[in-house]
């Protein structure tokens, strides 16, 4: 079809919310990137509140349509809901679905009128729980009803659809999480405004990390590492952004071990790739991950990565990253102690582009797949 279409094609995103985390920063470094005039992002969210990225959305020219949320109770009307809007909006002939616990609701729904539909898996684990249980057993049907489905990574496509789904390339493929890796070049201007802006010495360890306070990102485990941290060097300063509902919690427990002078809470935060610039080592010691955004940002800036051995060996694109069991907090803090002195791995970004997770890149090859499919 191309470029003569006088409108975009209109792809509809399904989430909860359009918020600050790694699936919807993902989507917005798409949506930034795509050439607009041939395809537009709506988004179909739970969330009744503003959510972060909702103005920059529709200032891009984007919709933000608000769905039920799913409660159980409530699953005739949802499914209901799902019918009539796609009687009422044949506009969205391609849904691209990224919330997994109900994705075999709302996608049957649209197959049932006849667009089609995407899966796409950001994890690679669910919390052990029975509510984790539900939802894998909830997801993995997914793919009985997805056309297509993406992952993040191969464990993330394994994990939602199985070995069967994941090695058939007519049914998926991985769906690289690009970034803008011209954002990420180092600035020492903004290196110097960043240290100033925390009051940070020169010659300070400055480690830090990007994550909801959720338990897949093992916030405690990372005080567990300041904890040892400051015994063998009482200097350093930790920056910590994000938000999430263990965060009243890891604030109580970084007063209890009298942390407060060296950690710096910053909540959400929308200039990362200036907050990298200021820092010495990155901590990832997540219990399960997918291949997280700020995985492949940290190496487009070239700074040293600590990561969780349970995190997919895919995340690793450059020399930047180093792999660490979490069950030994000792070998995070030596590799903590090992980066004291500022380095930067310059060729890391290159290496970034060279393993496909330029946004430019992934972007141009969604264009052209969704074009495909309409």
């Amino acid at each position: 079809m191309g470029n003569n279409r006088q409108e975009p094609i209109r792809i509809l995103h399904v989430l909860a919310a359009m918020n600050r985390a790694g699936t919807e920063t993902m989507l917005m470094n798409l949506f930034r990137a795509v050439d607009r005039s041939r395809i537009m992002f709506d988004f179909a969210v739970s969330a009744t509140e503003k959510c972060d990225y909702d103005e920059e959305i529709m200032a891009l020219g984007g919709r933000i349509i608000h769905y039920p949320k799913y409660t159980g109770k409530n699953h005739f009307a949802y499914i209901r809901w799902w019918n009539h809007f796609y009687e009422m909006h044949p506009e969205y002939r391609i849904i691209h679905g990224h919330i997994g616990s109900t994705a075999y609701i709302y996608l049957k729904s649209a197959k049932k009128h006849g667009r089609y539909t995407i899966a796409h898996s950001h994890s690679a684990g669910t919390k052990p729980s029975f509510h984790g249980f539900l939802y894998w057993s909830l997801a993995h049907r997914t793919k009985y009803v997805a056309d297509y489905c993406f992952g993040c990574s191969t464990p993330a496509l394994i994990r939602r659809y199985g070995k069967k789904v994941a090695a058939d390339r007519t049914r998926s493929c991985l769906l690289n999480n690009g970034v803008d890796v011209s954002k990420y070049k180092f600035n020492g201007q903004i290196r110097e405004e960043v240290r100033k802006e925390f009051d940070i010495r020169e010659g300070t360890l400055v480690v830090g990390t990007v994550g909801r306070f959720t338990d897949q990102k093992n916030p405690y485990f990372i005080v567990d590492m300041l904890r040892k941290l400051k015994e063998r060097d009482s200097g350093f300063v930790f920056l910590w952004a994000g938000t999430g509902e263990e965060w009243n919690n890891v604030r109580d427990s970084i007063h209890h071990y009298n942390l407060e002078n060296h950690v710096k809470l910053l909540g959400v935060r929308n200039d990362i790739p200036r907050l990298l610039q200021v820092l010495n080592v990155f901590v990832l010691p997540s219990k399960y991950e997918g291949l997280p955004v700020i995985g492949v940002e940290v190496q487009a800036a070239g700074i040293p990565m600590l990561c969780s051995s349970q995190v997919s060996s895919e995340v690793k694109l450059s020399s930047c990253v180093t792999f660490l069991p979490i069950d030994s907090v000792e070998q995070w803090v030596e590799g903590m102690l090992k980066e004291k002195t500022f380095r930067r791995i310059d060729e890391a970004s290159n290496e970034v582009v060279q393993n496909g997770y330029d946004i430019l890149t992934t972007s141009k090859w969604l264009v052209e797949f969704y074009e495909r499919h309409w």
